[in-house]
């Protein structure tokens, strides 16, 4: 039985150090394709280690409670939520109270140690006698702890990682949504000031300019990612945590078709068969535009192309058999 135990140990312990480090950077509670990128990334823990959720953009704070109460309801509180930068006073728009939140609206998690004595103090609990990092210290202290080990998938303004700077080349690799570089988001060829550029534009520039290995999943290969009418009735009908959650939350959002634009950048590390690249060098433009020159070194990585039918299949399969909670 001892012999039986030591090998099950050291297997587990093998597992472990084969899973691929993560950390998920999103804007949770704007659009609803953070949750359904959110819900695919907690399905992929066999292959990947998630070391924390940050949250950016906005009224942080309400999108972290929303992240905790989402790993509550699907068995996931082992993974730390960090609170990013508020950027809630920068216009009005950015303080937005999203319909998504009332769905966490008083949700105190049972465990507070990842969340920073301002949000302790709004929900009248006592301060932490070690203050916990907040979202861009703890990216760095990962970074730091795992140099060229760490993935960040960045599915939001990148507020949390441009303070980072050169530091980011630490990663081994970050897959953003971000940008419109050949396709805007009605499908034409006519290029959008995208959203996760337009929001923070000064730490856009920044960003792309770090000289890290970003793989861009832009409007060129999410616009066109629906979630159908279809597919979304199999969700509200698998009645389990995860899909429960996303589909209350999709019922908040609001709205019909969801554009899964989020999950796309996740899609883009699991299934690279599914995509066509193109390296070009990206700088962003004044006005929020995520512009190519042919003329200077290639930067980046980007999506140009997605076998769109192919990858909803298999985000679906995930969404459906698997048995979170």
């Amino acid at each position: 039985m001892k012999k039986l135990f030591l090998l099950f140990l050291i297997s587990f312990s093998l597992t472990a150090q084969q899973r691929q480090k993560v950390i998920f950077d999103c804007d949770l509670g704007d659009d609803i394709d953070d949750a359904y990128a959110l819900g695919y990334l907690l399905t992929l823990q066999d292959r990947y280690e998630i070391l924390g959720i940050t949250t950016c953009y906005g009224r942080t704070d309400d999108r972290a409670i929303l992240a905790q109460k989402f790993l509550a309801i699907t068995g996931q509180t082992h993974i730390p939520v960090y609170v990013g930068k508020n950027t809630s006073k920068s216009s009005e728009r950015a303080n937005w109270y999203a319909d998504q939140f009332n769905w966490s609206k008083g949700f105190i998690p049972k465990e507070h140690s990842e969340f920073n004595n301002k949000f302790r103090q709004a929900k009248g609990l006592p301060p932490l006698k070690t203050k916990a990092p907040e979202a861009t210290e703890f990216i760095q202290s990962q970074l730091k702890k795992y140099p060229g080990e760490v993935i960040i998938f960045s599915v939001g303004p990148v507020t949390n990682l441009a303070p980072l700077g050169t530091e980011l080349q630490k990663a081994k690799a970050i897959y953003a949504m971000f940008g419109s570089f050949k396709i805007g988001y009605d499908g034409s060829p006519k290029i959008n000031a995208e959203w996760n550029v337009l929001c923070d534009i000064p730490a856009a520039k920044s960003f792309v300019q770090s000289g890290a290995n970003i793989i861009y999943a832009g409007l060129d290969v999410t616009a066109m990612v629906k979630l159908s009418a279809e597919n979304r009735l199999k969700l509200l009908m698998r009645q389990s945590p995860l899909t429960s959650t996303m589909q209350g939350l999709y019922v908040l959002w609001g709205q019909e078709t969801p554009t899964l634009f989020d999950p796309v950048a996740i899609g883009m590390e699991t299934n690279p068969e599914l995509f066509t690249t193109e390296k070009v060098h990206v700088y962003v433009d004044d006005l929020g535009f995520t512009r190519l020159d042919p003329n200077k070194p290639a930067n980046a990585t980007i999506g140009t192309t997605i076998k769109s039918a192919e990858f909803i299949h298999i985000l679906m399969q995930n969404y459906l058999y698997q048995n979170l909670n």
